[in-house]
């Protein structure tokens, strides 16, 4: 099976000696992917907003179907609640400039260390000139959010909680699920986001199960292009957003006095040309799941992470490594080697095993708040890995007395 699996991102033809094991910053794509794309851009190439011709039309069908997929992925209410942005980071800077103007004096944002740069960065803009509030959430000992602190956290003046599904840094996951039901038996009224990047290809992401009001998610993490992203929200509550970008597409007129008038979800808040050859490639990427199955997927990516962690109980080291999360159900390790810098430890990876991994605060830059380390070596798992591929990260590990000597 990995074999095949393998054949279908070309990185793996045109780099047979490399391992990648940083598929939590970015997944390998897809040949379908890549060639849908290429297709688009050789065969069509018309903007989608401009219907005046068959090609745009073309375009524009391709964009409304690829938008009912994403809404069948994620089992949403309505298709017009799915709404195309360029990643992940544009999708909670349009939430959160987006419901700027509802957030006042005193109100409080809730979110925990473990947040990516891009559900912190936003919110953080949102409260520094209106008098607003960010409170930090308590963690658990497994690193998950601690929802008895969550419980008193929340008050009158609470308005958004704001948190990963996964966390891009130790792959600890949240239960959304409870923890929508715990804040809305307190207050309905609160709006709960959920950034899904790290989970959207590894989890069954039911928005309807889950209770949430938005999530966001990027495609590049999901074995397709960059440039491109999700953000969902409940209608009437997307509904009320204001838009972040304006632009073509999304305005009905503009009168003689510069009035202007929104056209209704989700074009008022896509101004602008939508990323179409990516819009194509992403359908690829969600016919890809859908045939292989996401349990198939998490089977597999649970098995590697168990086979790993038993190497290294088996394998004696001669290294002390510091693992920060081996009990967590993500394909993400992280980890330290005992006196060495971890951006040290990827090169050494790199250049000796061409093992390709993460090294740095990972875009978390309160990680040091939770595990009292500012940086760490990052490892994830994707479907196209193999147990021989973990194999060789064992052994890389174990001969670390060549970490020096590789480096210099």
């Amino acid at each position: 099976m990995n074999k095949k699996i393998k054949n279908l991102f070309p990185f793996f033809k045109n780099n047979p000696e490399k391992v990648y094991f940083d598929s939590a910053a970015s997944t390998l794509k897809l040949s379908t992917v890549i060639e849908a794309e290429r297709d688009f851009l050789t065969t069509n190439g018309a903007n989608p907003h401009v219907t005046d011709y068959e090609k745009g039309f073309e375009a524009l069908e391709k964009l409304n179907y690829v938008r009912s997929l994403v809404r069948n992925m994620i089992n949403a209410y309505k298709t017009e609640e799915v709404i195309f942005t360029s990643g992940t980071t544009q999708s909670i800077n349009t939430l959160a400039n987006g419901i700027a103007e509802f957030i006042k004096k005193d109100d409080e944002i809730l979110l925990t260390e473990l947040e990516h740069s891009s559900n912190m960065m936003p919110w953080i803009n949102l409260v520094k000139n209106n008098g607003a509030k960010i409170k930090k959430i308590s963690l658990a000992d497994d690193f998950t959010i601690d929802i008895s602190d969550l419980k008193n956290q929340i008050n009158k003046n609470t308005k958004i909680i704001t948190i990963s599904h996964v966390t891009n840094t130790l792959g600890t996951k949240n239960d959304i699920a409870t923890i929508v039901k715990v804040v809305k038996n307190i207050n309905p009224e609160i709006i709960i986001h959920v950034d899904c990047a790290q989970s959207i290809a590894h989890e069954v992401i039911d928005v309807q199960n889950l209770g949430v009001d938005f999530i966001s998610f990027s495609t590049h993490k999901i074995y397709s292009s960059f440039g491109l992203g999700v953000l969902w929200g409940k209608y009437d509550l997307l509904d009320k957003l204001k838009p972040f970008l304006f632009g073509g597409g999304m305005n009905l007129k503009i009168d003689s006095d510069f009035n202007y008038k929104l056209k209704t979800l989700p074009d008022k808040l896509e101004g602008g040309t939508p990323n179409i050859q990516a819009i194509y490639g992403f359908e690829q990427a969600i016919k890809f799941i859908n045939e292989i199955k996401l349990k198939n997927i998490i089977s597999h990516e649970t098995s590697l992470k168990k086979y790993f962690v038993q190497k290294v109980n088996e394998k004696k080291l001669n290294c002390k490594i510091d693992f920060y999360n081996l009990n967590n159900n993500s394909p993400i390790i992280l980890f330290n080697v005992k006196g060495v810098n971890p951006q040290d430890i990827t090169t050494f990876l790199d250049k000796k095993y061409n093992i390709l991994a993460r090294g740095g605060a990972n875009c978390a830059r309160r990680i040091n708040g939770v595990i009292g380390v500012e940086i760490a070596v990052r490892i994830s798992f994707a479907i196209y890995n193999t147990f021989e591929e973990v194999d060789i990260l064992i052994e890389a590990l174990s001969n670390s007395e060549d970490f020096l000597s590789t480096i210099i």
